[in-house]
């Protein structure tokens, strides 16, 4: 059920279907009857999906906003805004991002191929969230007399464990980063 919920295109797709449908029914019924139904049913189809997708809010939706915030927060450097959307039961990760924070800056980070598994069995529901990344990232300070003036690109995959809170939010509380390459 989540799957048209989350996803737009699905909508957008039925609606073709529904207009093809339509179209044939139309073409071949001999007295050329029925034309409303023909136009009106892809359009409702349509309205209903959009409805549907802008209307309700699911777990997926929240993940992907709560990772784009995250990133807002890297990209503008506020370590504490960064520490808000890990656990606080993640000391380890806390610890990371404070000390990786204080030597490098990530001026732009995208991700892509986002996947995301919600375990809504545990209690609390857990998600998996695995993607790829590339960052933008240069050094504040010399670390070991190195210093970098331009941004470097780099690219990993992350997979990370993110738990719902009482309050309907995700934390961050586990994660795992697999660099892939530096361009």
């Amino acid at each position: 059920m989540n799957l048209f919920l989350d996803f737009l295109w699905i909508w957008v797709v039925l609606a073709f279907i529904a207009a093809v449908g339509g179209y044939t029914f139309y073409a071949h019924n001999p007295r050329k009857r029925h034309l409303t139904i023909a136009v009106v049913v892809p359009i409702l189809t349509l309205c209903l999906g959009a409805s549907l997708y802008y209307g309700i809010d699911t777990d997926r939706k929240a993940i992907t906003r709560t990772l784009d915030s995250l990133l807002e927060a890297i990209e503008s450097d506020d370590i504490e805004a960064v520490c808000r959307f890990i656990s606080p039961k993640a000391e380890d990760i806390r610890y990371d991002a404070r000390k990786n924070m204080r030597t490098i800056s990530i001026s732009r980070a995208r991700y892509n191929n986002l996947e995301i598994e919600v375990n809504d069995a545990a209690s609390p529901p857990i998600a998996y969230v695995r993607f790829s990344s590339v960052f933008y990232w240069r050094t504040k300070l010399p670390i070991h007399s190195f210093s970098v003036d331009q941004p470097i690109p780099q690219s990993g995959r992350f997979e990370l464990e993110w738990v719902k809170t009482k309050d309907h939010t995700w934390t961050l509380t586990k994660y795992v980063y697999s660099p892939m390459r530096t361009f």
